[in-house]
């Protein structure tokens, strides 16, 4: 490999925004003729990932800048984060080299890789392989916020790790939802044969803290299919139409798969809406899209999405939970707490009786606060003692909460 110039990227970037992408692998051409150069556009692929997951080998180019920093992630833990960099890559025995640029341009981030190989075959193979690695990531789902695309580790080990059994939800709540998603995915050939569309979409709606999310965590394990999460159309960089086109686009090409929509009263707020009701109406017949939304104030949602069944077919109601939950809720919990912060018959009957009106998010917070005034009480009480007392805190919190709720606005 030829030394590459030190001021080849900075004097390319110097240039009118307009003129950076061709202006750079015009440069990267000349630089390492005959060596074939292969731009792949946008921000979605990414080659440190890639090694990460043990496709390639991955290092700086030594002998010119590239960027680095860090990203904090919780305490004692940065991420590594890069930038405009030259990169060497070593796959499948091939000696490579990736160049990664990012400008801005007409109030947008503009972003590339230029793939530098001995051949036009080497250079379209390893493209291949990257951008499938980001497309369907493995051991990670993706998320779409602030106009980008980026895998999300943790949440793909939350749906991982979900499991039915630690549900509590109206009987037959969760197989419905499972049965529907099911038979949509194994009936690709009727819909086909009767010209239907193929595609689907499930809004799962109701009050904050009913098991929404943590029954979806379970039907996206149960289904195996690549996920896709959309948490944000808005970014700094492009228009929120743009945004829209981009996640349903990027959909498209890892179909079959499932487009998760979170809170979808807030994420399709002003021109969102039209945007995504234009995708919806606009997948093609052959999409394979699975469309699961969430909505915690399903009033909110305009009635072009939630009563129109072309976009969401079926609506799935997560409500507080009744008496008869509540105590299964309590049940669950009572059985897999050790045995000294067990709680009596009696006890469950009552505590079950006096949360009327609580959430399940409540009820977690009941128990949590609980077994946390216990330990710190050393085990002296015992927690039919300490309930009532972290009840009383929740409902006076409860009270305050509703007292004050007609005094808020969106502002």
């Amino acid at each position: 490999m030829n030394d590459p110039d030190p001021s080849l990227l900075q004097s390319v970037l110097m240039l009118p925004s307009s003129a950076v992408g061709y202006s750079l692998g015009r440069a990267l051409s000349q630089h390492v003729h005959p060596r074939f150069v292969l731009e792949v556009p946008g921000s979605e692929i990414d080659v440190w990932a890639f090694a990460r997951s043990g496709g390639c080998e991955v290092s700086l180019r030594e002998g010119i800048h590239s960027q680095a920093g860090v990203t904090w992630r919780k305490r004692g833990v940065l991420e590594t984060s890069h930038g405009t960099s030259w990169m060497t890559v070593r796959w499948e025995g091939h000696d490579l080299e990736v160049v990664f640029a990012i400008w801005d341009r007409d109030m947008r981030r503009d972003m590339a890789h230029w793939v530098i190989a001995e051949t036009e075959a080497i250079a379209r193979s390893f493209a291949t392989a990257l951008t499938e690695h980001s497309a369907l990531p493995p051991q990670a789902l993706l998320v779409f916020s602030n106009g980008c695309w980026s895998t999300d580790s943790s949440s793909f080990t939350a749906v991982r790790n979900a499991r039915s059994e630690d549900l509590i939800l109206p009987e037959g709540l969760l197989e419905r939802v499972l049965r529907d998603a099911r038979q949509f995915l194994a009936s690709r050939e009727t819909y086909k044969q009767y010209g239907l569309p193929y595609k689907r979409g499930l809004l799962l709606t109701g009050p904050p803290g009913n098991g929404k999310t943590a029954c979806l965590r379970v039907v996206l394990r149960e289904l195996g299919l690549p996920v896709l999460v959309v948490r944000s159309f808005n970014s700094r960089y492009g228009e929120v139409e743009q945004n829209v086109s981009a996640a349903f686009e990027r959909a498209k090409r890892a179909a079959p798969c499932v487009l998760v929509l979170e809170d979808l009263d807030v994420l399709v707020r002003g021109s969102a809406l039209s945007a995504l009701l234009n995708e919806l109406d606009g997948l093609g017949a052959d999409t394979g899209i699975l469309t699961l939304a969430t909505s915690n104030h399903p009033e909110l949602l305009d009635p072009a999405l939630s009563e129109r069944p072309s976009r969401f077919d079926r609506v799935y109601q997560f409500d507080l939970p009744n008496l008869a939950l509540r105590r299964r809720f309590l049940e669950h919990w009572n059985a897999r707490a050790e045995s000294a912060l067990g709680i009596g018959e009696r006890d469950l009957d009552d505590l079950a009786d006096r949360t009327d009106g609580f959430s399940f998010a409540f009820m977690q917070e009941l128990v949590m606060s609980a077994t946390v005034r216990w330990v710190a009480d050393g085990g002296e009480r015992t927690m039919a003692e300490i309930l009532p007392g972290e009840l009383h805190s929740l409902l006076a919190q409860r009270r305050a909460s509703a007292a004050a709720s007609p005094q808020r606005t969106d502002g």
